[in-house]
């Protein structure tokens, strides 16, 4: 049997308290940078143990580029695993709003300079248009990140390619399952290689295991019989405004409430790094997410007075598991999309 051997763990808990004294990300004071922090590592090594991989490393293809599939994948490459990292499109930005918590520029090891805004006041704005400062408990030497997916994602990736990984332009199409015990799976893809077209080049690989991390609709999910799940459309616009509106929004954030903007999420604005973002959101009202999207850039009109359009972005997002499990061959993630398919026996 195939195995991983997790030896510690980098991310999900901080060093034990009798050997470091430590603070938490989010109330480090300002002497105290994160790397400074002390975090256990999470270090993944093939076993030498088994017949599926006699005479190479332990193979796996990580289906999804987002940050999850990132990591991951840079994580199994540094184990000394032979990884694939398999996204179909390398420029993709989900319509997020980017926001990321202080922790984890330390646990991720992210350079600053890969935050374009810190987020020190948030406001929340009523159906009657009244502010509310929701941002008070905020500590002096604390903020919210912002960050440009396109950008977090990328470096994450270059970052895994970097540590051994093998990046794919491909979308993932169909896995076999192995017949016999000791038979790899056989993952197929159509590689977008720039010379065949917009349909891409039908390829495959043999792996030992696939980690789906390619979100709500995960096709590694529909592979596996991973059950149904919920999920919300998430639409947002990139906005370059007048320099001086954008002055407002250098460190605030806003978050518009109330059923014209989305009778189950919330409507958002939130600063990039020489523009803002203004999207929203539902679950339960999917088919008229525009309508929604309109009454946010209604609501914000005054302050993005001028705007222009930059680019538009719309994605799934998963909301909860699936509803049935898959025999215990699947393992679907919570909100994230992720989904990993265990092949080790």
């Amino acid at each position: 049997m195939a195995s991983f051997a997790f030896i510690s763990f980098v991310g999900l808990r901080k060093s034990s308290p009798e050997k470091h004294h430590h603070h938490s990300l989010t109330t480090l004071p300002k002497c105290i940078a994160p790397s400074q922090a002390h975090y256990r590592r999470l270090n993944v090594v093939a076993a030498k143990t088994s017949p599926k991989i006699t005479g190479r490393n332990l193979r796996v293809a990580v289906v999804g580029g987002g940050p999850a599939g990132g990591a991951a994948a840079e994580t199994l490459a540094k184990g000394g695993i032979e990884t694939f990292l398999i996204e179909r499109k390398l420029d993709n930005a989900k319509p997020c709003g980017g926001a990321i918590p202080l922790c984890m520029v330390g646990e991720f090891e992210l350079p600053l300079d890969i935050i374009d805004r810190r987020v020190t006041k948030m406001k929340m704005i009523s159906p009657s248009n009244i502010a509310v400062d929701i941002g008070q408990t905020l500590k002096p030497h604390e903020y919210i990140g912002m960050v440009r997916r396109e950008v977090l994602d990328a470096y994450l990736r270059d970052r895994a390619a970097t540590s051994g990984a093998t990046i794919i332009n491909g979308l993932f199409v169909k896995m076999d399952k192995p017949q016999e015990k000791n038979a790899p799976y056989v993952l197929h893809y159509n590689a977008y290689n720039g010379k065949t077209g917009s349909t891409g080049e039908r390829m495959s690989i043999e792996v030992d295991a696939i980690i789906g991390a390619d979100g709500a609709n995960s096709r590694v999910a529909k592979s596996i019989e991973a059950g149904d799940y919920e999920y919300g459309i998430a639409f947002q616009e990139r906005v370059k405004i007048p320099d001086d509106k954008m002055q407002y929004y250098e460190n605030v954030a806003e978050l518009y409430v109330g059923n014209d903007v989305s009778p189950d999420f919330y409507g958002w604005v939130f600063p990039k790094c020489d523009h803002v973002a203004v999207g929203t959101g539902t679950v339960t009202h999917k088919p008229d997410i525009k309508k929604f999207q309109l009454a946010t850039r209604l609501r914000t009109h005054d302050k993005i007075l001028g705007g222009k359009i930059i680019r538009v972005e719309a994605h799934p997002i998963p909301e909860h598991p699936p509803s049935k499990e898959s025999g215990g061959e699947g393992s679907p993630g919570r909100r994230c999309g992720g989904v990993c398919d265990e092949m080790l026996r």
